[in-house]
Formats: C-alpha cells, sequence, structure tokens
C-alpha cells in the first residue's frame, strides 16, 4: 500500500474514531477533523451531547443537523460547509479562522446544548458569512461579537428574546466596534434586545424597536429616515438672487477699497 493511502486511512480513522464513541456510547466526544482530512456527515443528524465541533481540515455538513453542539472552531486551513437544509444548533462560541461555505443552511444559538449547567455567554469572532444565522434565548443569554468582526447573513436573521432581553453586544460596548450585516435581499425577525457597542452595515437592524440596552449602537432601533437630515432644495430663481446679492456686496465693497484709498491720498 502507498504511503498516500496509509495517511488518508490514518486520516479517516482519526476522525472515525470519535464517530464510533458518538454512536455507541452515551458519554459523548468531540468532532475533530484534524488538518488533512476530509469528512462529512451528509444527510444524518447527530447530537453532541454537549461537546464541541472542531474542524482543523475539511468538514462537509452537507444538508445533516448537528444539535447538542457546545462550540465551534474551525481552525486556520479548516473548512466547513453547509448544504441546503443543512444545520447547526450550538449553545457555546463560534469561532472561524478558516474557511465557511454556506450555500445554504442555518446556524442557531440557544440556551441549551444538554450540558451540565446552561452556557450564560457565547463569543462569536472571526469573520463568517451565514445562510442563515437564529439566536434566541429565554435567559437573558450575553452574545458576544468580537470587536474589529464582521459577521453576514445572506439569509433570514432572527434575534429574539423572550421574556427577558437578548443582549447582543460587542467584546468592546462601549465604542461601536463590531458589525453584523443583513444584505438586502435578507430577512430579519428581530424583538426584545439590549444591544451595545454594535454597527449594521447592511440593512438597518430592529427599525422601530427601542433598544432595552444602554448603548452605544450605529443603524440599529429607531426610525432610519429620521437619521438622514433632508437636504433643503434650492429654485433656480432663489440661486440668481444669491448670486446677484453676493455680487451687489463685492461691488460694495470694492467702491468702499477705492474711496479710502482716494481719501488716503489727499490727506
Amino acid at each position: 500500500m502507498n504511503s498516500g493511502k496509509v495517511r488518508a486511512l490514518a486520516l479517516r480513522a482519526a476522525f472515525i474514531a470519535p464517530l464510533c464513541l458518538l454512536v455507541g456510547a452515551p458519554a459523548q466526544a468531540d468532532i475533530n477533523v484534524p488538518a488533512g482530512a476530509w469528512a462529512s456527515l451528509g444527510g444524518g443528524s447527530m447530537d453532541l451531547g454537549c461537546t464541541d465541533l472542531i474542524v482543523s481540515g475539511n468538514y462537509d455538513l452537507g444538508g445533516g443537523t448537528l444539535t447538542g453542539v457546545r462550540h465551534v472552531t474551525v481552525n486556520s486551513g479548516g473548512s466547513l460547509s453547509f448544504g441546503a437544509g443543512g444545520s447547526i444548533a450550538l449553545a457555546g462560541n463560534w469561532a472561524n479562522s478558516g474557511t465557511i461555505t454556506a450555500t445554504g443552511g442555518t446556524v442557531s444559538i440557544g440556551d441549551d446544548a444538554g450540558c451540565p449547567a446552561p452556557i450564560a455567554t457565547s463569543v462569536i469572532s472571526g469573520n463568517t458569512t451565514f445562510h442563515n444565522l437564529g439566536i434566541t434565548s429565554s435567559a437573558g443569554k450575553l452574545i458576544q461579537f468580537a470587536a474589529g468582526s464582521v459577521q453576514t447573513v445572506e439569509g433570514a436573521l432572527t434575534l429574539t428574546g423572550t421574556g427577558v432581553p437578548l443582549r447582543i453586544e460587542s467584546t468592546t460596548p462601549g465604542s461601536v466596534s463590531a458589525d453584523l450585516r443583513l444584505v438586502p435581499a435578507g430577512t430579519q425577525n428581530l424583538s426584545n434586545l439590549a444591544v451595545r457597542g454594535m454597527s449594521a452595515s447592511g440593512q438597518w437592524l430592529a427599525p422601530g424597536q427601542t433598544n432595552q440596552g444602554s448603548g452605544p449602537v450605529s443603524r440599529w432601533f429607531g426610525d432610519p429616515n429620521a437619521a438622514v437630515a433632508p437636504i433643503p432644495t434650492t429654485s433656480q430663481w432663489t440661486l440668481l438672487i444669491m448670486a446677484l446679492a453676493l455680487g451687489a456686496t463685492a461691488v460694495r465693497q470694492r467702491r468702499a477699497k477705492l474711496e479710502n484709498s482716494q481719501e488716503g491720498n489727499r490727506s
């Protein structure tokens, strides 16, 4: 057997081992796709039971479903792909320093991943283009977006707090330092939010609603139309009158200078 086939089998075994633990025993294990390996969930579904998805190689979710995920980490050089119908439901952090391709699918962040204790804070870091992104909480969960990061949503954006506000903040909430971009063709379902340190570079987010937090924010809440003062229009007649007035002022100034010069000469 040549060295390439041996390496491929070794990489596949490194991925299959945790899958066997997932299927064969109540105790769950991380899905860890090592660098250079390729794996696919296909159309299947899997409950990780509060363990992690770690991608350093290539992982194709396809139309499959991962639930009970604690944290998702896509390392530099790693690649995570979503197909139509594919979904990941997690309760912890989303960290992307690799490549994520979402031609379809949904990433949802909630309160419960089957963990012994609730995860009260989720941090979203790196720059990711999501197809659909949904974040919901009934416990006032804090979602922190890393300062300097831009998260883009091309399909549906859902941010809802039930009972108590869902908290959406930059990791440096005292200044507007993280951006959430919903493309013009996207849809939004946003309600009961407390937002600080966030901007919206695509659609205006939560228009007509009131921020339950203390800000600062940019292009969130309130009236989008009130943010841009109307530019007054000026008719041609008004412009002509203004030009004549400026011309008359210039003539008077020149005449005054000439008279002053003549008086100086006489003295």
